[in-house]
């Protein structure tokens, strides 16, 4: 937990001085929008109320600290856009679970896939960016957060499924019968009214 207090320590003072907290060209894979949402991969994140910030002198891709998010928009351009959104996801994780990695990891993976950007695919892209990477002070091994992963996608897609089968889907034919019975029905013919002549 030490280590968390550091890092968040270091973001702040890094987010107060203001480096990297103005905008960047569009044309970059992370940019900061004026409304203060970050623009990855097409889509415009937020993490509740947490400032957005970008520094392209931070030592490692992002960085979580109390009511900021920090990331390196150099570092993540030379990520895929899978793991640029992983990265985004797993700060603004920190903020929903605290200092805990694989905890941060997890939330990350349950938003890809209720979000729809996270596949199994988009999975092995994140687990890759670990590389081999051994258990420091403030992260697990990258193999222990690589099955860590797994074990989260499991379970986020088994929970989608399970939300997506108590709604009731229905089927075609259902939909025709049912169309077919809520269309108005003629109940008589025509009828004359009277006879007339042209003259």
């Amino acid at each position: 937990m030490a280590q968390w207090r550091l890092r968040a320590s270091l973001a702040l003072a890094l987010a107060c001085t203001g480096m990297g907290g103005g905008p960047v060209q569009s044309a970059s894979s992370v940019s900061l929008q004026r409304d203060g949402a970050l623009a990855i991969a097409g889509r415009a994140l937020r993490c509740g109320g947490v400032r957005n910030v970008l520094d392209p002198h931070l030592p490692n891709l992002g960085v979580a600290a109390p009511g900021v998010l920090v990331l390196n928009p150099g570092l993540l351009s030379r990520q895929s856009e899978i793991v640029r959104l992983f990265v985004f996801h797993h700060e603004c994780g920190h903020h929903h679970v605290g200092g805990n990695e694989l905890k941060a990891d997890c939330w990350a993976v349950a938003e890809g896939v209720k979000a729809g950007w996270l596949d199994r695919d988009g999975l092995a892209q994140a687990c890759r960016s670990f590389g081999d990477a051994p258990a420091t002070s403030t992260h697990p091994s990258g193999a222990r957060r690589c099955a860590n992963l797994d074990r989260c996608f499991a379970a986020a897609v088994a929970s989608q499924a399970k939300e997506h089968a108590g709604r009731p889907t229905p089927r075609p034919d259902h939909v025709a019968s049912a169309a077919s019975r809520e269309a108005p029905k003629l109940v008589s013919g025509p009828t004359l009214v009277r006879s007339g002549t042209l003259r």
